[in-house]
Order: C-alpha cells, then structure tokens, then sequence
C-alpha cells in the first residue's frame, strides 16, 4: 500500500529536518493507546485478565492531543483495536 503524496512530502520534510539538526535520534510514530479496553484475546496478552475498573479507563481527547503535539513525530497510529470507535477521539483528530 503505497503512501499519499501529502504524507510522503510531511515525512521527508520531518526526516530532513532531524537531519539536518544533526540528530541520531527522534520519534518518526506516536503509537496512541486512548483505550484501555480491548475486544480482542490475543495470545500472549494481558490485557483481557485485568480488572473491569482498569479496562474502563479512558485517555481524554485533550490529553491525548496533547501527547502527540508534545512527541512532534509527523506520523500516529491509534492501538488497540476499539480506539476509533471513540467518536470524539476520531472527529478531533487531523491526522
């Protein structure tokens, strides 16, 4: 699957960018976790054994727009396999 030309063009700029600062090394991808919950029983995982009060919480949109303008990496990936189902998370989201 090939990437759109915008995104193409955001990436390498960012990669010049570091480079050309001279550092080794800096965030190309924010991996977002705004659920804690989890539809899914992964083989491995831990998720679903943890106590029904843990698996409610949930990252305000806020924050999580705050953690990703902090990283400044030009690339974010939502976890978890119900994180889009959160309106609110994705309506907000320009990325």
């Amino acid at each position: 699957m090939t990437m759109p030309l915008r995104q193409s063009l955001r990436v390498g700029s960012y990669l010049m960018r570091q480079k050309l600062t001279h550092r080794d090394k800096f965030p190309l991808l924010v991996e977002l976790e705004p659920l804690f919950a989890c539809n899914l029983a992964c083989a491995g995982c831990g998720k679903i054994q943890e106590p029904a009060s843990m698996l409610k919480q949930r990252m305000p949109v806020e924050q999580a727009l705050a953690a990703i303008e902090e990283c400044g990496a030009p690339m974010v990936s939502p976890a978890a396999s119900r994180s889009c189902t959160r309106r609110s998370m994705c309506s907000s989201a320009s990325w």
